[in-house]
């Protein structure tokens, strides 16, 4: 089951679900005793705490069960509670996904965090789904201490006992391989990290780190398999790491909804723009004119709330320059009589911008689609020497058209 251990009074679309291991329980994420869980370490960042809410997923793990069909009947018979066995990692998620589908409804965004064999079933669930739906909820995945290629002590263990779950965390059980063929092959996974400790006994460090088709930079610690979702103080630095990357994951989301919502009107207030001016003096259309200050508006919109959120120019210099070759690649077709007019230079940059958004003009901000490329186009043509719309177009005809605009004001007055 799924049991939600804190939950915000404002409503939020994003929750943590914490899936323990082998043997594992509720007092793996929630301590009887003095010392600080993982979780409660986590959630003294104000932060953390007021984007999302955490569950536990609970499920039936046990080491040992004598006489197993014997103790189910018996408590079938004597109406004691529900008999539950110990189910193999694929059944396993399979509950997970039904209890997301009804007990998670409202979360648009799920955070999975699986210590030990916890990883696994997060793994096979993120699986499962991405192949039922093309798409998951799951946005992220953390794993701690998980065997990602099995741990030897379960190959010893599958020697003196039968137990689903021991067989399944063998090293070269079946669930294991396809688990890892699976993973390595899927191009749609969360983003994800691994975190080892290097002091783990049961989970060696080669095991620790998942094969993955993208390279990753694994997080380490000294810590054994246990004492990683145990904090020993406040610097610890499994904690610092995952708070980090909540942190930026958070960021992300707000980047992903930005939107400019406010219609653009036109009162004027970029007549007098370099970008305006260039295409007027190229004689393009009226229409055309001011389709690209809805651009202009659009990008200078959604890149003002970008830096707000902490992304720094600088990270766009690299789209900035393709735009600018697309660009350069229509005005060629212009000098070589394949486009007739400024019209139709402009119209084949705005579709060449439309064309590549996705492919080459991608960019991991989602909020720049293709009507603020255009627009960001237009601010590059503010500033840049280079960009015209006629082949004659120059540096001194712009200055001449400028003084003439004022003149024809000026005799207005």
């Amino acid at each position: 089951m799924i049991k939600i251990i804190n939950q915000n009074s404002n409503p939020v679309n994003t929750i943590a679900i914490f899936i323990h291991g082998f043997i594992g329980n509720e007092e793996t994420w929630i301590k009887q005793d003095d010392s600080k869980a993982l979780i409660k370490s986590l959630l003294e960042s104000e932060e953390i705490k007021d984007n999302l809410d955490v569950g536990l997923f609970l499920y039936q793990t046990k080491l040992l069960e004598f006489f197993p069909k014997l103790s189910r009947l018996d408590k079938t018979l004597f109406k004691k509670k529900k008999a539950v066995k110990t189910l193999p990692i694929e059944s396993i998620a399979k509950i997970l996904s039904t209890q997301i589908r009804y007990r998670c409804a409202e979360y648009e965004n799920i955070i999975l965090v699986g210590h030990s064999m916890g990883g696994l079933v997060a793994k096979r669930f993120v699986l499962d789904d991405i192949n039922e739906n093309t798409t998951s909820k799951v946005k992220l995945y953390i794993s701690l201490a998980t065997p990602h290629s099995g741990s030897d002590l379960a190959t010893y263990g599958t020697q003196i006992i039968s137990n689903a779950q021991v067989k399944d965390l063998a090293p070269l059980s079946d669930n294991i391989q396809k688990l890892n063929a699976e993973w390595v092959q899927c191009t749609s996974l969360p983003k994800r990290f691994y975190i080892q400790g290097l002091s783990d006994d049961i989970v060696p460090e080669a095991s620790g780190i998942a094969l993955d088709r993208e390279k990753q930079q694994p997080i380490y610690s000294d810590d054994d398999h246990f004492s990683i979702i145990v904090p020993d103080n406040d610097e610890d630095v499994v904690v610092h790491a995952i708070i980090k990357e909540l942190k930026e994951f958070f960021t992300k989301l707000k980047i992903e909804s930005i939107e400019n919502v406010e219609e653009f009107v036109d009162k004027g207030q970029y007549n007098n723009e370099v970008f305006v001016l260039k295409l007027l003096l190229a004689d393009v259309h009226e229409t055309l004119i001011d389709s690209s200050k809805v651009a202009f508006y659009s990008a200078e919109f959604t890149i003002r709330k970008l830096t707000a959120l902490g992304v720094k120019i600088e990270k766009l210099v690299s789209l900035y320059t393709k735009i600018k070759e697309l660009y350069s690649l229509e005005f060629g077709d212009l000098l070589s009589g394949a486009h007739k007019s400024p019209d139709a230079l402009f119209t084949a940059v705005h579709k060449r911008i439309h064309s590549e958004d996705k492919n080459y003009l991608s960019t991991l901000h989602k909020p720049l689609e293709a009507l603020q490329k255009f627009g960001m186009l237009q601010q590059l043509a503010s500033t840049d020497n280079n960009i015209w719309w006629a082949i004659n177009n120059n540096v001194k005809d712009l200055e001449e058209f400028k003084e003439k605009i004022s003149k024809e004001k000026d005799g207005t007055k």
